[in-house]
């Protein structure tokens, strides 16, 4: 039969085709390489049945309808600032100021607003958190015309809860997966310390569950029917708040394992889960409890019977972790093994309380308890900077891993595997930090200018301009996670080109979330960074607030780069009088492009190859100016811009530079 056993095979190859077609080309090489393998290693039907799932699962398309401008829908979850709603033409995210809840139909009339799409690298990427969610619109709430709300289990729930905001909260985490804004700084201490998974509503809490229902129901049933009451209990939960994925898992695994057991081992309840997944939403890949459930349920599945079983557990999640978090605290595993049990009690506690309400005294102490515990570990929490992982190093990770896992399984050492894993996270972070080229990066902060420069051999790290946004931290959201995905845990220097805010304004929180160790905001004739030199070019004092930037010149071995600030063509016209001719390579355009600056006598000082333009996709100044695109490309200079490249490098090795985008 190529159904039992064989399950397995075919979520692979359905993993990878969609790792193909979602995330890198790459992953249809080693598709290829699969099925080669299967061929060789499985069976001829084997094999083919994988290609043609392989081929649906490459055929399957979402569809995605345009929403009117009055629609009616189910909100089917929410938040403090915004709602899910479904809706016949697929469901969106509404932002609104009404009390909504849960369940509620509601009729009305919106302006739709288009999903960010971060474009840099290893930055959060809206459409693909909210696709995974069969989040498909965005938009404002323009009009409620009407609402109807209805009684349900989840708002039962919801009416049990504790006054208390302290409990309240906790229960809402526990109970129905959500997570207010009073809990921020609990949950963001949990995820410092790699420890979030055990406070987010998963899977392990579904089982603790059914065996809590269970004890109970055994006291009126026998064991078989007891069992599967708590089964018919758990998924009326379980379908009656918002979706969370990992619950979803847990209970379809239950449930199905204890039908077709006869006929299939877990091996395959869970590849056909996977299966089912990647058919109903491809995008559900992107989704970090899709990872977290289903891969670290396969490793448990594999190391159950072994020794130190935890500490594998704990082992294949380091890289998913790194793909949120750029550093492994090594006392993440013992607190977790430790604080587990206390977790299960809490979870207990929450469920216990909705009927017994005398429980919140102890559900408050627990917190507090809880509270002191994270206090005492941030203190003490070791924090190992690792980058983002490539895929190279995932590659080598995980075969390391698994034939660690192997050979412990058949009762062989294990020395080595243990030496060649410290070696990979030892090289890796070594690797992040000190790279054999240098780089020149823009970052989109949107309309504004926010360029990284990379020495190599970490001989410093320079920032020029923060950008800023009013409404938008874009040191903690964007700058700050970047500098860390790729290794750089502090700026030797800031230097700003002027107080505009699209120049500055991330400034102040940028320095107080990160170590920056000067700050340039004066005029200073030239200053030497490593293989860096920077020469600040001399003008007349101007009044303007633009003409006032600070025009630098940056020598590196590779190339040449001006940065203009938002310098005028007056300015331009001074350069042009005291210096004649400047040996550039890459113009940094001044003011995103504008009609003002970048004219037709700046190019009788200097002859660019490349233009770098910092600028916000439909930005309302209408930035560049066509006049200035038009007269670059003229001079046959090639223009970098991020609202139509993203982020963009330029990365040298040596006297060879080369541009990635």
């Amino acid at each position: 039969m190529f159904i039992r056993y064989h399950l397995i095979y075919y979520a692979i190859g359905a993993l990878l085709v969609v790792l193909g077609k979602y995330v890198h080309p790459l992953f249809y090489l080693i598709g290829l390489l699969y099925l080669i393998w299967l061929y060789h290693f499985c069976s001829l039907q084997c094999t083919l049945a994988v290609i043609i799932l392989c081929t649906f699962l490459f055929m399957r398309n979402i569809s995605i309808e345009k929403l009117p401008e009055r629609l009616e829908g189910k909100v089917i979850k929410v938040s403090e600032k915004y709602c899910y709603v479904q809706s016949e033409y697929g469901n969106l995210k509404l932002y609104h100021d009404c009390l909504f809840s849960y369940g509620d139909m509601i009729d009305i009339s919106i302006d739709e607003i288009e999903i960010y799409e971060n474009t840099n690298d290893f930055a959060f990427n809206e459409k693909n958190y909210l696709y995974s969610q069969n989040i498909y619109h965005k938009a404002y709430l323009n009009e409620l015309h009407n609402q109807e709300s209805s009684d349900s289990i989840y708002h039962w729930i919801e009416h049990r809860m504790s006054k208390n905001n302290d409990v309240q909260d906790y229960q809402k985490l526990f109970l129905l997966g959500e997570k207010s804004l009073d809990i921020y700084d609990d949950y963001h201490t949990l995820t410092q310390l790699s420890i979030v998974h055990l406070f987010a509503l998963s899977g392990m809490h579904v089982h603790l569950l059914q065996l809590l229902l269970k004890s109970v129901f055994s006291i009126f049933f026998e064991q078989k029917k007891s069992q599967w009451i708590s089964y018919v209990c758990i998924g009326i939960y379980v379908f009656s708040i918002p979706m969370q994925i990992s619950l979803y898992r847990a209970f379809f695994v239950m449930v199905l394992y204890e039908c077709f057991h006869e006929w299939l081992n877990e091996y395959d309840i869970l590849a056909f889960l996977v299966i089912v997944s990647l058919f109903y939403n491809p995008y559900i890949l992107f989704h970090i409890s899709f990872l977290f459930s289903y891969f670290l349920y396969f490793v448990i599945l594999i190391v159950r019977d072994l020794k130190f079983s935890s500490f594998f557990i704990y082992l294949s999640a380091v890289p998913i972790t790194l793909t949120l978090f750029p550093h492994i605290s090594l006392l993440s595993f013992m607190i977790g093994y430790i604080i587990e049990p206390f977790i299960e009690v809490f979870y207990g506690l929450c469920c216990l309380s909705l009927f017994f309400p005398p429980i919140e005294l102890l559900l408050l102490i627990c917190i507090y308890v809880l509270r002191d515990i994270l206090f005492m570990l941030s203190e003490i929490q070791i924090l190992i900077p690792i980058a983002h992982p490539t895929l190279a190093f995932l590659f080598f990770y995980y075969i390391i891993l698994f034939h660690m896992i192997i050979r412990l399984s058949l009762k062989k050492d294990i020395a080595k595997n243990i030496c060649m894993m410290l070696a990979l996270l030892i090289s890796f972070s070594f690797y992040g930090q000190y790279k054999i080229y240098g780089e020149v990066t823009m970052i989109d902060v949107g309309q504004g200018d926010c360029t990284l420069i990379r020495l190599p051999f970490n001989q410093g790290n320079v920032l020029i301009d923060t950008g800023g946004q009013k409404d938008y931290d874009l040191a903690e959201k964007v700058i700050i996670p970047y500098l860390y995905s790729i290794g750089v845990y502090s700026l030797d220097y800031v230097y700003i080109s002027h107080d505009d805010y699209d120049h500055c304004g991330a400034l102040d929180s940028l320095v107080e979330n990160f170590q920056v160790k000067k700050i340039i905001r004066d005029f200073e004739s030239y200053r030497e960074i490593g293989c860096m030199k920077v020469t600040m070019l001399e003008t007349q004092h101007y009044t303007d607030e633009n003409d006032k930037s600070l025009i630098m010149y940056v020598q590196l071995p590779a190339m040449n780069l001006l940065f203009m600030g938002d310098a005028s063509s007056v300015v331009e016209k001074d350069l042009k009088n005291r210096y004649k001719h400047l040996d550039v390579d890459i113009l940094k355009v001044s003011h995103h492009g504008s009609s003002s600056s970048t004219s037709p006598i700046l190019f009788d000082l200097i002859e660019p190859q490349v233009a770098m333009i910092g600028v916000k996709k439909n930005n309302i100044y209408h930035h560049p100016s066509n006049e200035v695109i038009e007269r670059l490309q003229r001079k046959g200079v090639k223009i970098l811009r991020t609202d139509k490249d993203g982020m963009f490098h330029i990365r040298f090795y040596g006297k060879s530079r080369y541009i990635f985008r």
